[in-house]
């Protein structure tokens, strides 16, 4: 079984990365909360489930939520389920460009600055990045 799991930057693509992915022939689940990460794998490996290659989107919008990720992933590896992690990263002027074209808030500038958004992003998500098996920047 393949089981990607595909987070990064907020603006850098995961929605258009999530449409490729299910045109191969994956399952995708988007937002699932990052601590049903390890319950969801049991099922889909342990199961009846046919399905062989998932990919989840996990990101910033599960809030608070996210910091589960890593105890998650920690999970994963405890019960011997091997996993990829794709993450995907622009920079920040073109993060602000996206943002601007499509009129969205960033969703931690709720109350600031889109910059201020993304740099808190990126701090946070530092550590992800760090683990990841492929980034990719998708400035261009």
């Amino acid at each position: 079984m393949e089981f990607l799991i595909i987070t990064g930057m907020s603006g850098a693509g995961k929605s258009l990365c999530v449409k490729y992915f299910e045109d191969i022939g994956y399952f995708c689940v988007d937002n699932l909360p990052p601590s049903l990460i390890p319950k969801f794998a049991e099922v889909t490996v342990q199961g009846n489930s046919k399905i062989e290659k998932i990919a989840l989107i996990i990101d910033i919008r599960g809030g608070a939520m996210f910091l589960d990720l890593m105890p998650a992933l920690e999970n994963l590896s405890e019960m011997g389920i091997k996993y990829k992690i794709l993450f995907l990263d622009a920079s920040d002027a073109v993060l602000i460009k996206r943002f601007k074209e499509t009129r969205r808030m960033h969703p931690l500038s709720q109350d600031s600055r889109v910059i201020d958004g993304i740099a808190e992003e990126r701090r946070i998500l530092q550590p992800i990045k760090e683990k990841a098996d492929y980034v990719i920047d998708t400035s261009n």
